[in-house]
């Protein structure tokens, strides 16, 4: 949900540690970096102040405010040339970036639904769903050591048990229907412990836990992991040999 430490997961606090902590080991902070501002890409779908210092992060070089589909995308798995790329497929034919960070999802289909509000027909909400179906089809073609990060909030539904799950929301029935969950490899949700103060704990769930959180097997031994997309990042180029 908002406020579930996703766009945070990406850094250090400004006093230079974690958003995490090990209970009882706050010496262990620093095992928690925040992504690499050389190696790393930020796509700010939503348009927003970034909500952490972001000095490091420059627009138009490792931060690029866009929710534009065609700018992000360009003519998608149709490119034939580089002139028909969009920002992934151009940072995927290089080799310096070695993550995207796309936040959020969301913000692409919404702007697309309330921007376009007038112009949607049936014909215009099926390219709503091509389009970020495209997104992750063309994230799963790019080079192997690219990992693309989708942000996105969550909305429950009701599973084949008659159990409300949560899921990543998404706008129009075709992509309901599909769950684009089912074509990714990994899926975390984030989990907040509140705390009585404000004094929060954020977390990444693993696995399903009445949601579509998935992750390979051995990939991670626990349940609830700190809410570092650096430790996550470390561990897929690790299991997968990247």
């Amino acid at each position: 949900m908002s406020g579930g430490g996703k766009s945070t997961s990406l850094v250090i606090n400004p006093d230079g540690k974690c958003i995490y902590l090990p209970e009882g080991n706050p010496n262990k902070a620093d095992v928690y970096e925040g992504m690499n501002p050389e190696t790393t890409v930020i796509i700010n779908a939503d348009r927003k102040r970034l909500p952490f210092p972001s000095k490091d992060w420059v627009e138009g070089v490792n931060l690029f405010t866009k929710s534009s589909i065609e700018y992000i995308l360009g003519k998608g798995i149709e490119a034939k040339n580089p002139n028909e790329f969009g920002l992934l497929q151009k940072i995927g034919a290089g080799t310096k970036i070695k993550s995207v960070v796309l936040d959020t999802i969301n913000g692409i289909m919404v702007d697309k639904e309330m921007l376009e509000s007038k112009k949607l027909s049936f014909d215009k909400w099926a390219d709503l769903a091509k389009d970020i179906y495209e997104i992750i089809t063309v994230a799963n073609s790019l080079r192997e050591d690219l990992v693309i990060y989708l942000m996105g909030h969550v909305t429950l539904f009701t599973d084949v048990d008659g159990n409300e799950s949560k899921c990543l929301v998404t706008n129009g029935r075709k992509l309901e229907k599909i769950k684009l969950e089912s074509k990714l490899p990994i899926v975390l949700f984030g989990s907040v412990e509140r705390g009585s103060n404000g004094d929060n704990k954020y977390y990444f769930e693993t696995q399903s836990n009445r949601s579509t959180a998935k992750t390979p097997m051995g990939m991670f031994n626990e349940f609830k992991i700190p809410n570092s997309l650096k430790l996550v990042d470390d561990k897929i180029r690790e299991y997968y040999e990247i």
